[in-house]
């Protein structure tokens, strides 16, 4: 017999499907948090000794029930078609955390778990514990009454604020209009047929990203793509400016309350890099490191543009890579390096790109993804798959690529359902806007940029689904530090550049011709190009996101902020016209650790080394022992003993520092 039995079978839990109506949504969540609250109650106040078994085993229980019904409110939230729906998720994902942060300031609980025995080489148990422990002292256990209700109000308040800049976000519906398609010069036919001219004439184009990056890349009217990205910009401005505000002052006050300086000092204290101060000298090495050759590739951009405007002085926002691939960028890689965005895009069929991926999974990790044909959907064209090893269903995946209004509308992967060993199945969903939803999905082409995010987020799904089978929740993926949870996103984006792998699915369904030879031979050369400009920009972004949480915020404006920090590191500084902050998703969860990326990339490029030292992203020895040592343990050890485990040796520099360097020779001038 099989260990298909041992974990409960792929479904909602109970009484959470995703077409409840939202009052009935609220009913049964506010069932379940009475239920969990009672069951807590009786294990702090019963005479029941606190061993695993009696103790810790059912709090884990409790705790990760409610953890789902909170990751089942949120992603509702965040994709549900139905705005009453939408809202109720959010009302029940708060309610959710508000349990959790109830729980973090109860001295009782704290107590019981310094009493739990655990043998000396537990050492899963006694991690999930001791960081228990320490997310409680974070939030004020050890401190007198009154102040633990104060802050217990004060991180309530936090989560509200946060999840109502992230639905600004979501509803900010922005969009210009253009007079005509002689307007669009330069987008693709498929592009032109989705979008077709109304009754006067106009086309309009929206901030979302099936319009956004092909009319940034391919556009020939720098007018058209001028307008389009001070619309994206400002998404969620004015709207959020003062919620920004609020946040960023409750967040200094919390941190201040626990006796740290700021909000950067207690968010970043459990990430891998621990200070701001390590945070700083990160950014100033990789800074120094692309500074110079991002400049050189800014003059080689001016130079490309003006042979369009020989009238040409300077290289504007709308011009290079600032917030999606560059249009002279694209220009660049098609006329010097044989390689046309506009041309790859006809062999990126979105069907093949999925299939590709799915079959790219079989050969690293022995994955298959079955449709799931009994999997309830929250909208028509979202698609369910099973995810299985030989016989054994490891969990369920969704993925949601056509934006919708009121949908989250940027790229993320969703936990839906946690895993644990013998009690539940892992289920994630990639939500993305990479399909036109005027397109049928069969028809659908991908940009080689958005097939790159498609498979970053799947380095996401892969980690929750290969993680589902850890003992404790704090053992899980969603509890590793953040400084390194990009790690696994970031060093999948490899094969999706990889031009073996490309050649696998890369082929243009009208012809049934595969990507020509010729392109695949220089793809890597001009995908270097701009790689000095893209981390410059990301050691921007980081540095204004620590900006914004490292000082008292009383008074500040938080856009100006953030586009003076970003302007003194970046070489293209951002229009007064842009507030890049009511728009910044990541100001929420992030917060003032968004240069997660960076080190997260610089993680990735010494996970990918022992790939490129066999010769090859398919080996399956190294894809196993990654799987094993990286994915699988999910946080059931810190992620710096994870790397080191795989890499048999400590976290290194040098292989972001090569790759980074291939992108300097690739953006070298021609002679």
């Amino acid at each position: 017999m099989n260990d298909e039995s041992s974990a409960a079978p792929i479904s909602a839990p109970e009484g959470l499907p995703f077409r409840l109506e939202a009052e009935e949504l609220r009913g049964r969540a506010h069932s379940i948090l009475a239920s969990a609250r009672n069951q807590i109650e009786r294990l702090l106040a019963g005479s029941a000794p606190r061993t695993i078994s009696a103790f810790l085993e059912p709090l884990d229980a409790v705790r990760a029930g409610v953890t789902d019904l909170g990751s089942h409110g949120g992603f509702l939230f965040a994709v549900h078609p139905d705005e009453r729906v939408r809202t109720a998720g959010r009302e029940v994902s708060e309610a959710a955390e508000r349990f959790f942060n109830e729980l973090r300031v109860d001295p009782r609980l704290y107590r019981a778990l310094g009493e739990v025995p655990v043998a000396p080489e537990d050492r899963e148990t006694r991690f999930a514990i001791e960081k228990m422990r320490r997310e409680m002292r974070r939030a004020g256990v050890e401190l007198e009454a009154v102040r633990r209700t104060q802050l217990l109000e004060l991180n309530n308040d936090i989560d509200r604020k946060c999840n109502e800049f992230q639905e600004n976000i979501a509803r900010s519906a922005r969009a210009i209009t253009v007079a005509g398609t002689e307007e669009l010069s330069g987008l693709p036919p498929d592009f032109l047929a989705a979008h077709p001219p109304g009754p006067d004439g106009s086309v309009t184009l929206t901030t979302r990203y099936p319009d956004f990056v092909p009319v940034m890349v391919f556009c020939r009217r720098a007018e058209v793509r001028r307008r389009l990205l001070e619309e994206f910009m400002n998404t969620a401005h004015p709207e959020n400016a003062p919620v920004l505000a609020d946040l960023l002052e409750r967040r200094h006050a919390y941190a201040r309350a626990l006796g740290y300086p700021n909000w950067a000092a207690y968010s970043i204290e459990t990430k891998m890099l621990e200070t701001p101060d390590a945070v700083r000298a990160l950014l100033d090495r990789v800074e120094a490191l692309v500074r110079a050759p991002a400049a050189q590739e800014l003059v080689r951009f001016l130079e490309r543009k003006r042979r369009d405007d020989p009238t040409a002085t300077a290289l504007e926002n709308w011009d290079s890579s600032l917030m999606a691939e560059g249009y002279y960028d694209a220009k660049i890689r098609a006329e010097e390096f044989g390689v046309d965005p506009k041309v790859l895009r006809d062999f990126l069929p979105y069907p093949a790109v999925r299939e590709g991926l799915f079959r790219l999974c079989a050969e690293l990790f022995g994955l298959r993804f079955e449709p799931a044909l009994d999997a309830e959907l929250w909208h028509p064209t979202v698609e369910a798959y099973d995810v299985r090893r030989g016989e054994k269903l490891l969990g369920r995946c969704y993925l949601d690529l056509v934006p919708r209004e009121g949908k989250y509308n940027h790229a993320a992967c969703f936990p839906v359902r946690v895993g644990l060993a013998g009690r539940s199945r892992p289920e994630s969903a990639l939500v993305c806007n990479f399909l036109d939803p005027r397109t049928p999905a069969d028809r659908a082409r991908m940009e080689l940029s958005q097939v790159v995010t498609f498979f970053h987020e799947f380095g996401h799904l892969l980690h929750a689904i290969l993680s589902g089978e850890v003992r404790w929740l704090q053992n899980g993926m969603a509890f590793i530090e953040w400084d390194f949870v990009e790690a696994p996103s970031q060093l999948f984006e490899e094969w999706a550049r990889d031009p073996a792998t490309l050649s696998r699915f890369a082929r243009n369904p009208d012809t049934g011709q595969g990507i020509p030879p010729e392109i695949l031979a220089k793809l890597r050369s001009a995908e270097a190009l701009g790689r000095p400009s893209r981390w410059l920009r990301q050691v921007a972004l980081a540095a204004g996101s620590l900006a914004l949480y490292d000082r008292d915020p009383s008074g500040i404006d938080a856009s100006a902020l953030l586009r003076e920090t970003y302007d003194a590191r970046a070489l293209l500084p951002l229009l007064p016209s842009y507030y890049p902050a009511s728009g910044f998703g990541h100001l929420t969860g992030y917060s003032a650790f968004y240069y997660t990326y960076i080190w997260s990339a610089v993680i990735a490029r010494d996970l990918l080394r022992p790939f490129l030292e066999r010769g090859s992203l398919t080996d399956p020895e190294i894809a196993d022992r990654y799987a094993r040592e990286i994915l699988a343990p999910g946080s059931s050890r810190p992620a710096k003993e994870l790397a080191e485990s795989y890499l048999g040796r400590p976290i290194g520099f040098e292989s972001f520092q090569r790759w980074v360097e291939d992108g300097i020779v690739a953006s070298a001038p021609r002679e």
